[in-house]
């Protein structure tokens, strides 16, 4: 009697696990949904912008040729411009926080939730194409040399510890390689770092 009351009191709590999952799952989706309809209304607001702006320059071009340039029509290109770039920054950055979320829960997630982790990386990289459309790229650094410009070290971890990882593919990993990257890092089309990514650093036992 008392093992199917245990037995009823462990499938509860399963379902209640299932149950909080798919609840943020939903939520999450909405996210995404959001922020697509988001991405492309500011599509046609910069093709729209664009436009303007370039109709704008045409015009600010003959005034030089007149030597007519009007000071209130820059101000007003530079307003326009400087909004522009305000509104990509803003939604970009609304992007990476939901990436940051999706890792999170990804990574709280137990070895037989593998088809919640799918689910969650394809967000993550639909989320990422949307990064790539505003000149924002993921820095690729797992199993790479730690870079000190690129990545944070949140800690370091030797061949003994690498047990703690057994998710890693690399078994013999060279000194200061990066083992996981435990939040992403990002740069812009230039390659100047947005933001560092946090890493755990392979360091060899001292002998």
């Amino acid at each position: 009697m008392n093992w199917k009351f245990w037995q009823n009191d462990d499938q509860q709590k399963l379902l209640e696990k299932i149950e909080n999952l798919t609840e943020k799952v939903n939520s999450m989706e909405e996210k995404i949904n959001d922020l697509d309809k988001s991405e492309k209304k500011m599509n046609r607001l910069q093709y729209k912008q664009n436009q303007d702006l370039f109709k704008k320059i045409d015009e600010l071009s003959q005034l030089v040729n007149q030597q007519r340039l009007d000071q209130e029509l820059i101000s007003k290109l530079k307003s326009r411009v400087d909004s522009y770039s305000l509104n990509v920054e803003n939604s970009s950055k609304k992007i990476i926080e939901l990436i940051d979320e999706f890792d999170l829960l990804k990574r709280g997630l137990d070895s037989d939730e593998n088809s919640w982790s799918s689910l969650l990386e394809n967000w993550s990289q639909r989320l990422l194409k949307l990064l790539e459309q505003n000149d924002i790229y993921q820095l690729n650094l797992k199993e790479k040399e730690f870079d000190p410009r690129r990545a944070e070290a949140l800690t370091t971890v030797n061949s003994e510890a690498l047990t703690e990882y057994p998710q890693q593919p690399v078994l013999n990993y060279n000194n200061n390689q990066i083992v996981e990257v435990i939040k992403r890092g990002y740069q812009d089309q230039e390659d100047n770092i947005l933001r560092k990514s946090q890493v755990v650093v392979y360091k060899e036992a001292k002998q």
